[in-house]
């Protein structure tokens, strides 16, 4: 029996509208995932593009750290062993931490090695009295840097490389 208080139902707005209007909610759930999907996407791609520029400056860096390395060990060689001349007998006493800055404010420094410096040794590790023949062993370690290191530093990298060259007189 129908109760007069108690609310008929009747068809609602809904069900006579068109079948398209029903699915509209659809649409705006795969718009949604599109957009956190290209989000995700975008952002390992900016990781990926971070990652590569700190790959290449540390590559950068540890070239420029090989070659100050390389410029210090042919000034000492050529200390050890100047042209036209005998040996000086520069590494009778071995030469600890020589260091070489190779950014000065001068005239003569280097432009592409600043920020780097090379710290070399030279030491007389063996002499045949015999022949009169000296060995000498030399190490050259460079390092580069992209600033200077503090507590407060966030960005910051740094590179060294080390050559070690054994030599004997004529």
């Amino acid at each position: 029996m129908f109760n007069r208080y108690q609310p008929r139902c009747e068809n609602t707005v809904f069900d006579n509208l068109p079948h398209i209007v029903k699915q509209q909610g659809s649409s705006l759930v795969l718009a949604l995932f599109v957009i956190i999907v290209l989000t995700l996407l975008g952002s390992v791609l900016m990781r990926m593009i971070s990652t590569s520029s700190e790959t290449v400056s540390q590559e950068v860096l540890g070239t420029r750290a090989y070659m100050a390395a390389n410029s210090a060990m042919q000034a000492e060689l050529q200390q050890l062993f100047p042209l036209n001349s005998a040996a000086s007998g520069y590494c009778d006493t071995p030469i600890i931490n020589k260091d070489h800055v190779l950014k000065t404010i001068s005239d003569n420094d280097i432009p592409g090695l600043y920020d780097c410096r090379a710290i070399t040794s030279c030491n007389n590790f063996h002499s045949d009295l015999i022949n009169s023949v000296e060995y000498y062993r030399l190490t050259s370690t460079g390092k580069c840097g992209s600033g200077s290191m503090n507590a407060d530093s966030k960005v910051i990298v740094k590179s060294s490389r080390t050559i070690q060259v054994e030599a004997r007189s004529l």
